[in-house]
């Protein structure tokens, strides 16, 4: 079917040879991204939520695909630290682009949002002398509210098997 639609659009000439050019271009740029939204499957803030490919940031040249646009707009708060922390997940970013002299907080996760990731740029609550990081002011009110049960919730979050480090 495509060379009959071809052969009857080729009698319009040069105006349409240069559309299917540029639509094959669009097509190859589409292709491309979506390759790339294939190899990282999961957004590394909320690393359980699947990837969109229409959400991403650019990170010395490269794709990092997200789930939202809130973890793009998080993301571009602290991207050498989340880089760094969720490499694992990032197939498309090599051990040379990250950050030697970004260090790692001990805490990786959201006290209450299991599944999210937190840098040291995250709202933060202190409790008994310890800070911790969360990933929203609601996620600091519910801390609040049950303290003892999110640190004992932490404790045995097993999320932290998904971010094996890049050597």
């Amino acid at each position: 079917m495509l060379p009959f639609l071809l052969t009857i659009y080729d009698s319009f000439g040069e105006s349409f040879l240069a559309m299917r050019f540029s639509l094959m271009l669009s097509g190859l740029a589409f292709s491309v991204c979506f390759a790339l939204a294939q190899e990282q499957k999961l957004c590394p803030l909320m690393i359980e939520d699947e990837i969109d490919s229409e959400e991403y940031v650019e990170y010395k040249g490269k794709k990092i695909f997200m789930c939202c646009g809130s973890c793009v707009k998080k993301f571009k708060k602290d991207p050498d630290y989340y880089v760094k922390l969720t490499s694992n997940l990032l197939p498309q970013i090599d051990k040379s682009l990250l950050e030697n002299k970004v260090e790692l907080i001990g805490q990786k996760f959201c006290m209450v949002y299991e599944d999210r990731i937190i840098s040291p740029k995250s709202y933060a609550h202190e409790y008994n002398g310890k800070k911790y990081y969360f990933w929203s002011t609601t996620a600091v009110r519910k801390f609040k509210a049950k303290p003892e049960f999110y640190i004992e919730r932490a404790k045995k979050n097993s999320n932290i098997k998904k971010l094996a480090l890049k050597k």
